[in-house]
């Protein structure tokens, strides 16, 4: 076993090494850790920061999703038929009892969309207008009291109206974007997610 090297004592009596070993970092090797720190930093906060808004499309859509949930669950308590409302310019969506029926007013629910997240223009579920012989198909999009679109509606049975959107798409600022649209069978709505770049 090796004899421990020779230590000094320092005026205020603490023993230290007298061998050269080293107990701290050159400055050279901190701007190293530094250098490789940023470019850590430059690679993780773009991934980070398109996983947030990711998510907060995901939460938009899913809110959405359960807003026309809502409204055909109060459709079919209430007896009334029942419209979910989007406002794109007021970045709003909502639902309430259809116009000229009497419903209770005070389940009526509106939202505004998160500060990054907007409607894509919405185009009108088509339907195909009766009597005209040729198949014109029809758009029927009604206007609310509160200035948007109804993009769905329930009958007091709960059953969607064939007439409404077909798809709603939400984007963010760079354009990536969750979409709520019909089920197969025309029974409610689904979230689909947008094909990877």
């Amino acid at each position: 076993m090796a004899a421990p090297g020779p230590t000094t004592t320092s005026p205020t009596g603490t023993a230290s090494n007298v061998t050269g070993a080293r107990t701290a970092f050159t400055l050279v090797e901190l701007i190293l850790v530094m250098a490789l720190l940023v470019v850590l930093l430059g690679v993780v906060v773009p991934s980070v920061s398109r996983s947030l808004r990711q998510r907060n499309l995901e939460q938009e859509a899913a809110r959405l999703l359960a807003l026309t949930e809502y409204g055909r669950d109060e459709a079919a308590s209430q007896g009334v038929p029942m419209d979910v409302w989007i406002d794109v310019d007021g970045k709003t969506f909502g639902v309430e009892p259809k116009p000229g029926y009497v419903g209770t007013t005070a389940r009526a629910k509106s939202f505004r969309l998160n500060d990054d997240t907007h409607f894509d223009p919405i185009s009108a579920g088509l339907t195909v207008t009766p009597g005209t012989g040729s198949g014109v198909a029809t758009a029927i999009l009604a206007q609310p009291t509160h200035g948007g679109i109804t993009a769905a509606e329930f009958a007091p049975d709960g059953t969607l109206d064939p007439g409404s959107v077909a798809t709603v798409r939400l984007a963010d600022r760079t354009n990536s974007g969750v979409s709520v649209t019909q089920t197969a069978d025309g029974y409610g709505y689904q979230i689909v997610k947008d094909a990877a770049p």
